[in-house]
């Protein structure tokens, strides 16, 4: 089976809606206290459904059916992998708060192809669990100001500090999707 590109982009309407929808509802729905927790929990369920999971079956890479905004070329990640992307975007996106924090500009690109998982390494829990504290540090003791200066999503529109915020929870819940559609694609029957 033959996958679509690295950056293809989502199906035509659903990426219309949560650009036009899901997307703009963030201003309104979310606190940067409760996108916080709603990520932690996020983080919390990951770990849960990989304690579950043996080693060898976290690197092992299986094609699932299309999630709601997960990109076809994602379709045949590991669990690993997934975390992987979580770390590598989560890192990104903390990077781009920062500046947007301090009203400064962030000039380097910002792709889906730069974000892709590329060593599917035995320890990515360890790291993913490292980077959400180090998350959950950063967001806890940054200034609630929201920011003028924003920065475009490369699917969507611009973000400011507190929205990219709030796009760390969404974007944690669509992965966290993803992570029980492979497990239950393993075999593993239905996550919790």
């Amino acid at each position: 089976m033959k996958l679509g590109l690295p950056g293809g982009g989502l199906p035509k309407l659903e990426q219309l809606f949560i650009k036009h929808f899901l997307v703009p509802s963030v201003r309104f729905v979310f606190t940067w206290e409760s996108a916080l927790k709603l990520l932690n929990k996020e983080v919390k369920k990951i770990e849960n459904i990989v304690s579950k999971i043996s080693k060898e079956d976290l690197q092992k890479r299986v094609i699932i059916d299309r999630v709601f905004a997960i990109e076809d070329n994602s379709r045949d990640f590991s669990i690993n992998m997934v975390m992987e992307h979580l770390v590598i975007a989560g890192t990104g996106v903390m990077g781009i708060i920062y500046a947007l924090s301090k009203e400064q500009e962030f000039t380097k690109e910002v792709t889906i192809e730069g974000v892709k998982p590329y060593e599917n390494s035995a320890d990515t829990i360890k790291e993913f669990l490292a980077f959400s504290q180090q998350y959950d540090s950063f967001i806890s003791s940054l200034p609630k100001k929201k920011s003028i200066m924003t920065k475009k999503h490369p699917w969507f529109i611009e973000f400011n500090n507190f929205e990219w915020s709030a796009f760390m929870f969404i974007h944690t819940l669509i992965h966290r999707r993803q992570i029980e559609a492979i497990g239950k694609a393993l075999g593993k029957g239905q996550m919790e």
